[in-house]
């Protein structure tokens, strides 16, 4: 998007305190760069010239004059968005119900509502699929018969509109009801919403379907394929693999286009963005490639194995203006996401100290992942996950990186047994990470020590099914010894990763995993794997 589209913001100050209310939904739109907002407090200083769209949250009932102002505006093109209970406020004047073609009445008493967003609208285009606010109700009979309802809920036993918008001469009309508390508009879905209806009011649709091919359709491969098939916007279009019997595979999963040669996969016009699944020490060859042939990228976990691989791959991309990401797909993770959110909610204080684990006393897995050549080492495997966890949480600069190795049982693979990765951030904060394939004893997943309390993730059996998330426990000091709380974990959301670079290939809309953010991980393992082979010596960093 070249240039923002220009918008007022009319949040008035009567029953609802909205300028405080709206605020982080404000600093939202704001931060996606996407709109040149101003905003208003007062009916007398809302401008309409030369702004797209109008946003009002306001509980006073409109000055003569405004309302006819604001339906001239509608119709000449411009997108009028009312929130919380701005129409209940307003549609006493016949041009405001003339636009609206629908009287919200009074609200019902507060309640947890489970939101269901019309799966087929651009605007409510892959957003969850059941959404469960607490937030006020508006109440009223089906919208008018041209309205397209975008958010519905049941309320006893009866269908009500949480959202709908209709076309009115040559604007958009839109209203959507939730807005009574400031945890609304706090709220990612809440935010991602309004984005999308202020662009959609402004005439901006998303970007058409982009499809989609793999390079590589081993295990991987096919779960790529089956996300990638499952998010509107993306569609498969074609998968290449050196293998014919895997080739037959796909063809006979997706009734795809197969190839047997990446340079003819690239040539496709039809595929918009590749999904590189080669080993990892091929994979900087393939995004380089793809990247050449002008489409984006998603490169699996290790992004590279050596930074400079990854220097290479962000300054090409960016040349092309092109999207490269990577599949840390574990970012979606429930129990990683509890951890996350106890830490940023300030339950635990500052965080300073962490130790994580992943192992057990079995066989090392296949040769990707067990071949040094190959698989960079034991740290660029599940280190590829744990680095981006640690990363996330403690975001001062990595300051000092040691490790050593292990190597005493398993000597058909040439990959180490044991790595233990020390990392000293800026300010002392410390963080560890080992994986081993020779724990009899298993350490717990993550234990995390904050100022104020600490979040423990603990395997749920010995036989630690990595796929399984752990129990997390948050403790905090009690008058009489330690408050420990289980937390409650929402389901995995599978599709995470494909359904957020989606949005940000129809909308723009912040991409998840950077290629900066996953140049960190790499930076960090390829120091520790340059500090194992200086015998565990520790290496001064700024990463």
């Amino acid at each position: 998007m070249s240039e923002r589209v220009p918008v007022v913001a009319l949040l008035g100050s009567g029953e609802h305190d909205y300028p405080h209310l709206a605020r982080p939904l404000m600093l939202a739109l704001e931060s996606s760069r996407h709109f040149q907002i101003e905003t208003v407090h007062r009916q007398a200083d809302l401008n309409l010239a030369g702004r797209h769209v109008v946003i009002a949250a306001a509980d006073e009932a409109l000055q003569p004059g405004q309302a006819v102002a604001l339906a001239e505006f509608v119709n000449r093109g411009g997108g009028l968005i009312l929130v919380h209970g701005t129409l209940s406020a307003w549609s006493a004047d016949p041009a405001i119900a003339r636009l609206s073609g629908w009287t919200a009445s009074g609200p019902g008493p507060q309640s947890e509502l489970v939101v269901t967003p019309d799966p087929s609208h651009p605007v409510t285009q892959r957003l969850v699929q059941e959404w469960k606010i607490t937030d006020e109700l508006f109440l009223s009979e089906a919208p008018p018969a041209d309205g397209v309802v975008l958010l519905r809920t049941k309320w006893q036993f009866t269908d009500q509109v949480v959202a709908y918008e209709r076309a009115v001469g040559a604007g958009r009309f839109a209203f959507l009801g939730l807005g009574h508390r400031q945890a609304t508009y706090e709220d990612p879905w809440f935010q991602m919403l309004v984005h999308r209806m202020v662009l959609h009011a402004a005439g901006i649709e998303p970007a058409p379907p982009v499809g989609v091919g793999l390079i590589g359709y081993g295990a991987i491969g096919r779960d790529h394929a089956a996300a990638i098939a499952a998010i509107p916007g993306l569609r498969l279009a074609g998968v290449c693999d050196l293998s014919a019997e895997r080739r037959e595979m796909a063809a006979r999963d997706w009734s795809v286009r197969t190839h047997s040669r990446a340079e003819d996969m690239l040539e496709d016009s039809d595929v918009g963005l590749v999904v590189v699944g080669t080993p990892p020490s091929a994979h900087a060859t393939s995004v380089l490639e793809a990247l050449a042939a002008g489409k984006h990228v998603v490169c699996e976990k290790p992004f590279a194995l050596r930074v400079e691989e990854v220097d290479r791959m962000i300054d090409a991309a960016a040349a092309q203006d092109l999207v490269l990401t990577v599949y840390q797909s574990r970012r979606w993770d429930p129990d990683f996401i509890a951890m996350r959110d106890a830490v940023r909610s300030g339950r635990v204080g500052e965080i300073f100290y962490m130790e994580s684990f992943i192992g057990g006393h079995s066989h090392p897995c296949d040769f990707w992942h067990s071949h040094e050549p190959i698989s960079g080492g034991t740290i660029y495997d599940w280190g590829s996950h744990y680095f981006d966890w640690m990363l996330q949480l403690f975001q001062d600069p990595v300051r000092v990186v040691s490790a050593t190795a292990h190597k005493r049982v398993w000597h058909d693979v040439t990959n180490a047994d044991q790595v233990r990765v020390d990392l000293t951030f800026a300010g002392g904060r410390q963080a560890t990470f080992l994986q081993s394939d020779i724990a009899a004893a298993l350490k717990p997943k993550w234990y995390l020590l904050g100022t104020q309390g600490a979040v423990v993730g603990e395997w749920r059996d010995e036989a630690i099914p990595a796929d399984f998330p752990a129990r997390v426990k948050v403790m905090r000091r009690a008058e009489l010894g330690v408050h420990e709380e289980l937390l409650s974990l929402a389901s995995r959301d599978d599709h995470g990763f494909y359904r957020n670079l989606a949005d940000h290939l129809a909308w723009g809309e912040a991409l998840a995993v950077t290629p900066e953010e996953a140049r960190r991980t790499v930076a960090v393992m390829e120091a520790a794997t340059e500090s194992i082979a200086r015998g565990g010596e520790q290496l001064k960093v700024d990463i």
